[in-house]
């Protein structure tokens, strides 16, 4: 059976193209989560706890199998999530999609008559929320294969939305998510049409080619190319018998997105997975279903955390301590049942650059968290799970109700906190990462 799990995960990684960082085996699978001690009172203390008496300050952690090592105070008051409902949001894809997932993209195309190497095609992605210059350039080294060097009319369907700094800007925060097809039809023209070429567009292009000699792709990415029209029309308007080829582009799996966008915490990405799982109506159906969790401690109306204002009024995702442990206790079994790591999911500061939480400490991969803030609404906000020798701790803090001159001491209160469990429980090695979850290729 032991050579059957491990066949199975090498198979899906080279099938995939995601590459798990070398480290330690993985245990058994973690139990579901012990429940809270039932008891009215505010505060469950099997430990001492750093800043019980600070009233901005909400906290629990629990090892996953022993209801008599939970700590809590004010673990079940609901606060603004933020970003960790970037976990929320993973947890519900991982269910309904699952970590090998692809999106595809179809580019249906016909030659014009009389004018060699110029085509008219119709482009659908699917609701990829990464299309960005990459895929593009990939598609335009496609179109070169076939000796294509112009298109004259390019349509696009309600499914292609292209947003050029999907990666390059993880925590902007955009009037309408996915961005709008006027404005998907506006970064087409741009990038089709190679005397617009920028900085940018050749930094992506390096990139592309990079990943393709790593992955033994000959991409020949052409160096001139134009479009003279794009448009946007609804996909049952459209008829396919029109164009008689077609060039298909499948995404890198979605175990690459969720990686990205928690270790980078990308609002773009978060969101538009979000509306592509159905909305908040049907995340309502998954949070009854599979988190057991009801609206008292949990609500959620974007996956990115940011502010919710379609009412007229500013609404947050908010959520309880204790929640947020069933959230993570969730994510960890589901990629424990993938053969997955869940440090190939989370954020590992162990290894991953870059990331949203900056510290001094050696992780040593004992660590996986998402990081939260707001500041309209003051949170911030860790959540993770620490492997220790007695199984895997979920933790959860959550600080609230401060003034923005009080930020420094939350930051400190909050990596306080960590520290304090890393030198309270035996900790061991454990999670791994991804080595490339940058080009959202397969």
């Amino acid at each position: 059976m032991i050579q059957i799990i491990l066949i199975f995960n090498l198979l899906f990684f080279v099938l995939t193209g995601c590459s798990p960082a070398q480290g330690p085996s993985s245990p058994l699978m973690d139990p579901p989560l012990a429940e809270r001690p039932d008891t009215s009172s505010s505060a469950i203390i099997a430990r001492d706890l750093p800043y019980e008496s600070d009233e901005r300050i909400s906290y629990c952690e629990i090892l996953s199998s022993d209801k008599n090592s939970y700590s809590g105070y004010r673990d079940q008051k609901t606060y603004a999530l933020a970003s960790l409902s970037k976990v929320i949001t993973t947890a519900w894809a991982l269910k309904k999609l699952g970590p090998d997932f692809s999106f595809e993209s179809t580019l249906y195309f016909q030659p014009v008559a009389q004018q060699p190497g110029v085509i008219d095609a119709y482009l659908s992605t699917g609701y990829d929320p990464i299309f960005n210059i990459e895929k593009i350039l990939y598609l335009l080294a496609q179109l070169n294969e076939r000796g294509v060097r112009k298109i004259r009319n390019l349509v696009i369907d309600e499914t292609t939305r292209v947003f050029l700094s999907v990666l390059s800007q993880p925590h902007i925060e955009l009037n309408q998510t996915p961005i709008s097809t006027n404005e998907s039809v506006a970064n087409l023209m741009l990038i089709l049409n190679s005397a617009n070429w920028s900085s940018q567009t050749q930094a992506a292009r390096q990139r592309l080619m990079a990943w393709s000699l790593d992955h033994q792709k000959n991409l020949k990415i052409p160096t001139s190319f134009s479009t003279e029209l794009v448009i946007s029309k609804k996909r049952s308007s459209l008829e396919l018998t029109s164009y008689s080829q077609k060039i298909s582009m499948i995404s890198a799996p979605l175990l690459k997105y969720l990686k990205n966008l928690n270790v980078y915490s990308n609002n773009y990405i978060s969101d538009a997975l979000f509306l592509y799982l159905g909305g908040v109506q049907e995340f309502q159906k998954f949070q009854e279903s599979e988190l057991k969790l009801s609206s008292k401690s949990l609500q959620v109306l974007t996956g990115s955390g940011l502010a919710d204002y379609s009412s007229g009024f500013r609404r947050d995702n908010v959520g309880s301590c204790v929640a947020m442990l069933k959230v993570l206790n969730y994510v960890d079994i589901k990629a424990q049942q993938q053969g997955l790591n869940v440090g190939h999911i989370l954020y590992n500061p162990g290894y991953d650059q870059d990331g949203t939480f900056e510290s001094e400490f050696n992780f040593a991969n004992q660590v996986v968290i998402k990081t939260g803030r707001l500041f309209e609404n003051p949170a911030f906000n860790l959540a993770g799970i620490v492997s220790t020798t007695k199984g895997s701790l979920y933790f959860s803090f959550l600080g609230h109700h401060f003034d923005s001159h009080e930020a420094t001491e939350m930051e400190i209160a909050r990596n306080q906190m960590l520290q304090s469990v890393l030198d309270f429980y035996p900790t061991q090695s454990h999670f791994l990462t991804l080595k490339e979850f940058q080009i959202f290729l397969k």
